[in-house]
């Protein structure tokens, strides 16, 4: 079974996005493992605030997109129909 590289890039994309922006909403909600999330937004050139939530979150929907995209055709390259 072949994996389409697209689907599997958005699916890789929307899980990583919004994991890193409730992790960080959650963050700046509760003032839990802020010491944490900063030091994570220092690491994207973010702030620790709303807009680096966005901003860290963009960049995951980015780097999430490329790599599902990237492990269907490894793993459709392994695979014989």
């Amino acid at each position: 079974m072949q994996l389409d590289k697209i689907a599997m890039g958005w699916a890789f994309a929307i899980l990583d996005g919004l994991g890193i922006f409730f992790a960080m909403a959650f963050s700046l909600l509760t003032n839990r493992v802020s010491f944490i999330m900063s030091r994570a937004a220092a690491l994207h050139w973010a702030t620790y605030s709303w807009t680096g939530a966005l901003v860290m979150a963009i960049e995951h929907v980015v780097v999430g997109f490329i790599l599902g995209w990237f492990f269907a055709w490894v793993y459709n390259s392994f695979v014989r129909e």
